[in-house]
């Protein structure tokens, strides 16, 4: 029966593991050495206060339509937080996605050597952009589970149009619509995925095969948005937080355009820590690959021209789409992109043998060294942030222990902001223009939320700090924010013995004029 062809990928993946033994080590090796202190660091990190002070909640996921992640929390069992069990979790997915992700293209001809594979699935899990999203600890898991999925549906497609298996279909569909649902981001990333299976079947395919396999892949990647978008009208309310991403309706249409032509710049030519040199390398490589073609007349130059021009552009199809440059964390496509055309021309080489593969080799290596070196030091970065902005917060309740009342129950206002400690070892703001760049005491002046007042905006995300370290403050109204800012003008700020001043109805603490 075709329902039970749907065990195929998963038995292929058991034995994969079992075949590849060495790899799988060192794959977990990996993974633990690079992310296990930060899986389970307990170092503040941004809207954190919000699910640690607030454990059960699903904070506001269901206004942003991602009801797979909501889902998935209540599955695990995780919807009631556990940072401990959330960051085993994020390991263990990791782990299952290099090793899946290798298993893939293990199938579509890169059958290079252990070494190979796991240079491939190493470039793709170690990538500076995932500094930023895995800060998110208590949603790390979920986008990693997700982009597991993607993995998953794209092996269930395939077996679904080569073995004609409507079940298999129906199981891929599912399976995007279910990622669709934890992390946006993963409609771009199954695009990419369908591209990668386009180009790695070039040699293997003819015409019609190559076009019949386009059209199955637009079919259903249009069923499966569709679906994704009619559960998330029908059920969940995510307009304006969608829509406020949309540069293209700004009004200013020439400022998206050239917003967008400068992110694609950075991209291209390296300028960004959190875009590597890696890119670069690829888009010459495929270049040069054309550019021979062209040359030696060689067949399948256009279906070539295809593979590689989807998988080049396909980091910038979220940012073309919204008319916004994409955030870092959710760039997941461009890590993608970059391990899939090395491991292409890897097994390309490696057909023909000789010093260039070696040379690709290499360079593969090189550009591992490159990524996670830039990675740790943002991990560095922020460690030193937090550490620094931990002993702050111990000074000023102490200072604001020391003046208050017994038993008193009064707001604490906090005015202006603090610039993050580091030392000359760490990433700075312009380097890193990023959350991990920031101290705590500052997130509310770059998050460009529109409020009236917000010094009293700051101040709740420093009381929410506070209180994951156990000091719960009562939060200030607009009204006595507003006093407080009049009785600041003449206090000094931190760290003054007169920058924390007590009255009869609140605290005031002066953090910069």
């Amino acid at each position: 029966m075709k329902s039970k062809k749907l065990l195929i990928p998963l038995s292929e993946f058991v034995d994969y593991v079992r075949e590849h033994a060495r790899l799988g080590f060192a794959v977990a090796a990996t993974v633990m050495l690079v992310y296990a202190k930060q899986a389970f660091s307990t170092d503040f990190y941004i809207d954190a206060e919000v699910i640690l002070n607030h454990p059960h909640t699903i904070y506001n996921w269901n206004q942003i339509g991602r009801f797979g992640l909501i889902a998935l929390k209540y599955l695990v069992g995780n919807n009631w937080y556990n940072p401990y069990f959330e960051a085993i979790l994020f390991l263990v997915s990791l782990w299952g996605l290099g090793m899946g992700l290798s298993c893939l293209f293990y199938r579509f001809y890169a059958r290079g050597g252990e070494y190979v594979s796991f240079i491939f699935a190493a470039l793709f899990l170690i990538f500076p952009t995932y500094a930023d999203q895995f800060m998110f600890r208590f949603q790390s898991f979920e986008t990693v589970f997700a982009m597991l999925l993607v993995v998953l549906a794209t092996r269930y497609f395939y077996l679904g149009m080569t073995e004609k298996n409507y079940w298999a279909y129906g199981l891929a569909l599912f399976l995007d619509v279910f990622s669709f649902g934890i992390y946006q981001s993963m409609v771009n990333l199954q695009i990419c995925f369908y591209i990668a299976v386009y180009l790695f079947t070039v040699e293997q395919s003819e015409k019609a095969e190559r076009q019949k396999l386009i059209g199955c892949e637009l079919a259903h990647f249009f069923v499966s948005f569709v679906v994704y978008g009619i559960i998330v009208k029908l059920f969940f309310d995510s307009g304006d937080y969608l829509s406020r991403q949309v540069g293209w309706f700004s009004g200013d249409l020439m400022s998206a355009v050239m917003n967008l032509l400068a992110y694609i710049k950075r991209i291209l030519l390296a300028m960004d820590n959190f875009y590597p040199i890696t890119y670069p390398a690829c888009v010459c490589a495929c270049m040069a690959l054309l550019l021979w073609k062209v040359l030696c007349r060689r067949q399948k130059l256009l279906p070539y021209i295809i593979g590689f021009g989807g998988m080049l552009a396909s980091p910038f199809f979220l940012a073309l789409a919204t008319g916004t440059p994409s955030p870092y964390r959710a760039q997941c496509m461009l890590p993608f992109t970059c391990a899939v055309l090395w491991l292409f021309f890897a097994s390309w080489l490696q057909e023909r043998g000789g010093v260039r593969y070696v040379v690709c080799v290499i360079l593969g290596c090189i550009f591992l060294l490159c990524q996670t070196s830039v990675l740790m030091r943002m991990f560095y970065t922020q460690d030193v942030i937090r550490d620094a902005d931990q002993i702050i917060a111990t000074q000023i309740i102490e200072r604001i222990q020391a003046g208050s009342t017994p038993n008193a129950n009064k707001p604490v206002v906090f005015l202006g902001h603090l610039d993050a400690k580091s030392n000359a070892s760490c990433y700075t703001k312009a380097e890193a223009p990023s959350y991990l760049s920031y101290s705590v005491y500052e997130f509310a002046f770059i998050e460009g939320v529109p409020v009236d007042t917000p010094d009293y905006f700051n101040t709740g995300r420093i009381l929410g700090y506070f209180e994951t370290l156990g000091f719960h403050y009562e939060v200030p109204s607009a009204a006595v924010v507003e006093e407080a800012k009049a009785a600041g003008v003449t206090m000094d700020s931190w760290p003054a013995m007169s920058s924390v001043l007590e009255t009869q109805e609140y605290i005031v603490v002066k953090l910069s004029d």
